[in-house]
């Protein structure tokens, strides 16, 4: 068996910053399982041409016989959990699945609308030089104005409406230590992989100290620093 999962990257191949690869990672971590990285910038669509389509992450499972190609963090979870069932779990029943895939869409349209404003000029100064004409135009299309309109004049604002929108998740984790309970699952992971995707571009102050979420999100650095850059920890 050989896992490689390819991962957006900088311009510096070691900076991953996508939230949607950070949770493939952190999933493969959770489950315990050996893998290989390949670090893609935006525009070497031609390395993960074997998944016909265009979007990271992508990964690969190689046998001796065959190789499965999984895109969409979501779906590598489902298939990391089906495929290795003894390895320790993402979710711990339907139930949690559940809960995983709603936190999973909430995280990827609620919160991120007040962080895409916030870290966007981070992330076109961090990229290769060969992707900024493709990550301009391609985000321009989808916004309606340029780059520099779009971004928050002062996107301390944005924690802050970001912050409120995590009540719900801080009366949570004033109940019990992580979203899946006594111990992380894939709800936590998705979560702890929105605030990645700041950390890894912005030096931005994410969450206040006091907070309950702080404390769960220095508690989630431990618990996956094997792969997490040492600056945050």
């Amino acid at each position: 068996m050989t896992i490689t999962l390819y991962e957006l990257s900088a311009a510096d191949r070691n900076v991953r910053f996508s939230p949607h690869c950070w949770k493939s990672r952190l999933a493969l971590e959770h489950k315990q399982l050996s893998y290989e990285t390949e670090a893609v910038w935006f525009t070497e669509k031609d390395k993960i041409a074997l998944s016909n389509q265009p979007l990271l992450p992508v990964m690969t499972n190689t046998d001796a016989n065959e190789t499965f190609v999984v895109n969409d963090s979501w779906q590598i979870a489902l298939y990391l959990e089906k495929t290795y069932p003894d390895a320790p779990k993402l979710f711990a029943n339907a139930n949690a699945k559940e809960k995983a895939y709603a936190l999973n869409q909430w995280v990827d349209t609620e919160l991120a609308q007040f962080i895409r404003p916030a870290i966007l000029m981070d992330i076109f100064d961090l990229i290769a030089e060969q992707d900024k004409d493709y990550f301009r135009s391609s985000r321009e299309a989808k916004i309606g104005c340029s780059l520099e309109e779009f971004v928050a004049a002062q996107p301390e604002q944005k924690m802050v409406q970001m912050r409120e929108a995590l009540e719900p998740i801080r009366l949570t984790l004033t109940e019990q230590p992580y979203l899946g309970g006594t111990e992380p699952d894939y709800s936590d992971i998705c979560l702890l992989s929105t605030f990645l995707w700041i950390a890894c571009v912005s030096k931005i102050d994410i969450l206040e100290k006091e907070d309950a979420v702080y404390r769960w999100y220095n508690n989630m650095l431990k618990h996956y620093k094997a792969v997490i850059p040492t600056h945050l920890l």
